[in-house]
Formats: C-alpha cells, sequence, structure tokens
C-alpha cells in the first residue's frame, strides 16, 4: 500500500530527516514513536507532499508520486493531476484538528467528495451523514466547528478522512491537544477503524495505542528510523536500548 524509499527533508541547513524507508502492507496499523523534533511528523508530511523531500520515492499502491528534479536539482511535482489523484487515495489527520471554521459540520464532511472526486452533492451528503453517525456526530451536522469540543471536531475530522474511502490514513498525533477524555473518545474510534482492515500510519505518543492496536512499531530517533518490530518485540526484553531510553523518559 505504501512504499518510502529513502525520504531526506532539510529546513534551514538543517536535516531532519535523513534517508527513512518504510513499506506499509494493506491492512497494517503502524505507530510511529519518537520524541519531538525526531522528525516523525515531517516524514508523515512527506508522504502525501505537504513537505516536499529532498531526496527520495514514494508510491501509494504501486503508483509512484509524480516527482522530478529542476534545474536547481530540487524535487518538484511533474504531474498535478497525478498529485491530485495519489492524494485522493489517502487522507490525514491532524493534530489541530483543521475544520475549516466556516463551514458547517456537514459541509466540511462533503466538500472533498464534491470537489474533487465529483460526487454529486445528494449522494455526498447522504454517505456524510451516514459516516458522522459512525463516528458519533450524528446529530451535529449543521454545527460550527467553534461550537465543538476539540475530542468532537477530531471525530468530525476522522469522518471527513473517511468520506473519499481512502486506502491509507495518515494520523498526525490526533490525541496531543486534548484533554484525557476526550482522547481515549477518539482512541476508541481509531481502534474501530483498526478493525476494519484500514491501513494505517499513526504519529502517536500513546503507548497503548501502539502496543495494543498496532501490527508494527517503528522508532524514529534524529530523523531515522532506529528500530522497528511487532510491538511484543518493540515492548519486550527485547527492545533497543534506544527505545527503550525513550520508553522510560
Amino acid at each position: 500500500m505504501l512504499r518510502a524509499t529513502g525520504i531526506e527533508k532539510s529546513f534551514g541547513g538543517r536535516k531532519v530527516l535523513k534517508g527513512i524507508d518504510l513499506d506499509a502492507a494493506k491492512g497494517e496499523v503502524i505507530s510511529i514513536l519518537g520524541g519531538s523534533g525526531s522528525g516523525k511528523s515531517t516524514f508523515l508530511r512527506c508522504l502525501n507532499l505537504l513537505e516536499m523531500p529532498d531526496v527520495g520515492e514514494i508510491s501509494i499502491a504501486g503508483t509512484p508520486a509524480p516527482l522530478v528534479r529542476d534545474r536547481h536539482g530540487a524535487l518538484r511535482v511533474s504531474d498535478a493531476r497525478a498529485l491530485g489523484s495519489m492524494r485522493a487515495r489517502t487522507a490525514m489527520v491532524f493534530q489541530g484538528f483543521n475544520l475549516w471554521s466556516h463551514m458547517r459540520v456537514i459541509d466540511n464532511v462533503i466538500a472533498a467528495p464534491v470537489h474533487v472526486h465529483g460526487m454529486a452533492r445528494e449522494e455526498a451528503v447522504e454517505r456524510a451523514h451516514a459516516l458522522l453517525e459512525r463516528v458519533g456526530m450524528g446529530g451535529f451536522a449543521q454545527h460550527w466547528p467553534r461550537q465543538l469540543s476539540g475530542g468532537q471536531q477530531q471525530r468530525v475530522a476522522i469522518a471527513r478522512a473517511l468520506a473519499t474511502d481512502p486506502e491509507l490514513m495518515l494520523f498526525d498525533e490526533p490525541t496531543s491537544a486534548l484533554d484525557p477524555e476526550r482522547v481515549r473518545e477518539v482512541l476508541d474510534l481509531m481502534r474501530s477503524l483498526a478493525a476494519e482492515g484500514r491501513t494505517m500510519l499513526v504519529v502517536t505518543h500513546e503507548m497503548a495505542f501502539a502496543r495494543d492496536v498496532s501490527t508494527r512499531v517503528v522508532h524514529v530517533r534524529e530523523g531515522r528510523i532506529e528500530s522497528m518490530g511487532p510491538p511484543a518485540q518493540m515492548f519486550g526484553p527485547d527492545a533497543s536500548p534506544a527505545f527503550r531510553a525513550f520508553l522510560s523518559a
């Protein structure tokens, strides 16, 4: 479902990603853990080209990202339509929800199906109502984002991500802005998505989720994958010293 090879990224001369390789099979749930500044969120944003990598190759479901080098040697998108097609196969849930504040909940959820995928509005609205029910927000379709709690906004954001029926879901610290009670609500929803067999990459600090739900855990340290394996290995006695130090910290 995903193949990322040799991903590098620098900001202002500081190398944040130093050559990350990661494959994800269909139905895998991969938790990406690491300290602040380790590069894990930057890596996730490179996967759907919200950040342009300096070096590397990415493919989604066997389709390569449309990247070429310009005359200065920097990677750039070579085909906007191909990029749109690639992004249509993925969806991202952000730490800060990123709902459009000038749109009601229902309009947030139908925006991509209608304006990107060309779905008829009536069909998109019907699907959106079903998704809002699915995430426990069925009675909030006509609310504005400002009328919702953080946990409610994040559940709407997940409904919006699901509205395009993505093949790959990317979660960038989806619970870090929530209070503990709302964290549980969102994690329970993510557990149910994982149980459906959805392919998910999750940057998170929620160790219980990583241990209990993931098929693989990845530890990113100083821009590289320091260690990777199934949860039983990563949280067991065979964990690397660096990962044990991360957990204890």
